[in-house]
């Protein structure tokens, strides 16, 4: 993955002047969906920042926030997460995480480091610097279906919801009927999310990682799965 050349820009962050990187056109999806956010993701110091509430909410966390103390309490399940404005200490479950960027308070938006608040919650984070985005993939989703003889490679239609008719004896092409476009830019960012580079061939999509091929594409109105090893 080619790292991110961020556009530089500067905010006014409380009472005084935090520098930060802003980098145009971020996204972030959370297994496959994209995050909408009200106020746009920045980067600062390599990290990307992104709105409070839209995060934690889209992570199935509470969010309380206490004005007076400026900082933020989210729960999920019996776990707690606590984070201040402009401290670098987090605590979850009463244990401090030191954070490489604090939460910032941009024009009345709280911004929390997206990587430390979803590897809190025990999700994988991927940053891909071709698309400026960023993958999560939750825990709940990490344990996707995998192919027999390619444990690295997910499992179109687990992800899409679709069974796939028919596997060939060879167990290495793989149909499926009624596919959309959509369910097939699901499963590119997905693929990208574990670290797969695509490259597009026309009839095909080539994704490509440790040794593995892997084709999809339409042909005769069937959607196929082909693996392959280099």
């Amino acid at each position: 993955m080619k790292k991110l050349i961020s556009f530089f820009a500067a905010f006014l962050v409380c009472a005084g002047a935090v520098s930060a990187l802003a980098a145009e056109n971020i996204s972030v999806y959370i297994d496959g969906n994209r995050l909408n956010t009200a106020r746009a993701p920045y980067i600062e110091s390599d990290r990307t920042m992104v709105p409070m509430r839209a995060i934690f909410e889209s992570l199935g966390c509470s969010v309380d926030w206490d004005e007076a103390a400026q900082s933020v309490t989210s729960k999920k399940g019996g776990m707690v997460m606590i984070m201040s404005i402009d401290s670098k200490v987090m605590y979850v479950d009463g244990g401090a995480v030191e954070l490489d960027v604090p939460p910032r308070l941009v024009s009345d938006t709280t911004f929390v480091p997206l990587r430390a608040v979803s590897e809190a919650l025990d999700c994988d984070v991927t940053w891909s610097g071709d698309t400026n985005s960023v993958y999560i993939v939750t825990s709940a989703q990490s344990e996707i279906f995998m192919y027999p003889e390619f444990d690295s490679v997910p499992d179109f239609g687990q992800i899409v919801g679709i069974t796939p008719n028919p596997v060939l004896d060879d167990g290495k092409i793989y149909c499926y009927e009624n596919v959309t476009p959509k369910e097939t830019e699901k499963y590119a960012r997905v693929m990208e999310s574990r670290g797969f580079d695509a490259f597009d061939a026309g009839e095909y999509v080539i994704y490509s990682k440790d040794n593995i091929s892997v084709l999809a594409g339409f042909r005769g109105g069937i959607f196929r799965i082909v693996i392959t090893n280099y």
